[in-house]
């Protein structure tokens, strides 16, 4: 079985650690969330080490999650809404016990009108457009700390705040069918995103277009088509970071390490995703075997904003080698409480 099928059929633990590990990356939180919570759910007994590692991930993406809200909420305020504000700072909190985030969504809070103080009553029930077949309420797709109550374009806003400023931008003009189409793919329904994505498409935006259709191929197991559709994109607009990003996962996936490798070092060079190309770069050194250049890698990343992914990793190679007080230094001094 290639390492491509391993991750997208995962069944046992370290599976759905490698499937969280590349959707975290992705800045896909949600998905990677539940891709941690099925591992520790597969986790038997003796497997303990593991275990404590998805928990850690788990409460990682719960940290990254909470900072999107902080986010989101800060942006309405800038825009006067006020009310918007108070449930994200409200659903940051449920997120995450990280004191730092608590903390900052209380003084926020705290700096509301006096009518906005009280007990938030969460917005109504979300809006569908006449494309989406799944309502929004539906927990089966939905990860269990998804705000299903956003209206359908909120739900949308509050999905692309994770891509880049000028992609979001671009992103956040492309209609309600095309937002249909992204919640859908985002919940795995695949055919319907397909569907919805040849609906909304009338030959403008055609790097997204061949970018979203490339990436659902992709989550499908169709390589060859994914990547004819993610190069065609990136030949189309050769700035659009997304592309750049979705053809390293592929081939790195796909165990294409050289490869991969070549298209980190040009993502890297180009300021493309540079921080998560950086960490993939590591994960193409511990594939490689070169375990020391995979540490170097890593520990240059721990004084940057990736400290705590890279931290993760580091600690994971350093009890591999056998050098655990290395190891519990990193821990006790990045990885002990929840920071970005």
């Amino acid at each position: 079985m290639s390492f491509l099928k391993k991750l997208f059929s995962a069944r046992g633990p370290e599976d759905y650690l490698k499937k969280g590990d590349t959707l975290f990356a992705a800045h896909s939180f949600y998905e990677a969330r539940s891709a941690y919570e099925s591992g520790r759910d597969a986790c038997k007994d003796g497997q303990d080490d593991i275990a404590r590692t998805l928990e850690m991930k788990i409460a990682g993406t719960k940290c990254a999650m909470a900072e999107l809200n902080l986010h989101e909420a800060e942006h309405a305020l800038r825009q006067g809404l006020a009310d918007k504000a108070v449930e994200h700072l409200e659903l940051a909190k449920t997120l995450t016990d990280d004191p730092k985030i608590r903390e900052k969504a209380d003084s926020l809070l705290a700096e509301m009108p006096e009518k906005h103080n009280d007990t938030v009553e969460m917005a109504p029930t979300s809006a569908s457009c006449s494309s989406c077949s799944h309502g929004a309420t539906d927990d089966h797709d939905v990860p269990p700390d998804m705000d299903t109550d956003l209206p359908l374009l909120e739900h949308y806003d509050l999905l692309i705040h994770q891509l880049p400023p000028e992609m979001y931008d671009r992103y956040s003009s492309l209609g309600e069918n095309f937002a249909c189409m992204f919640i859908a793919a985002s919940r795995d329904n695949h055919q319907e995103a397909l569907d919805l994505l040849e609906k909304w498409f009338d030959g403008s935006h055609r790097d997204i277009y061949c970018y979203e259709k490339g990436k659902i191929l992709h989550r499908l197991g169709k390589i060859n088509e994914s990547e004819t559709l993610l190069r065609r994109s990136i030949s189309e607009n050769s700035r659009n970071p997304l592309a750049h990003l979705g053809l390293a996962l592929l081939l790195l996936e796909d165990n294409r390490l050289g490869e991969a490798a070549g298209q980190l070092e040009y993502m890297i060079a180009n300021d493309l995703f540079a921080g998560q190309a950086l960490m993939m770069r590591g994960e193409v050194y511990q594939l490689s075997g070169d375990t020391d250049a995979a540490i170097k890698l890593y520990g240059s990343l721990l004084e940057t904003p990736l400290a705590r992914a890279a931290a993760e990793k580091l600690h994971e190679l350093l009890l591999e080698c056998h050098r655990q007080p290395e190891a519990a230094h990193i821990f006790k001094r990045y990885l002990s409480k929840c920071q970005h």
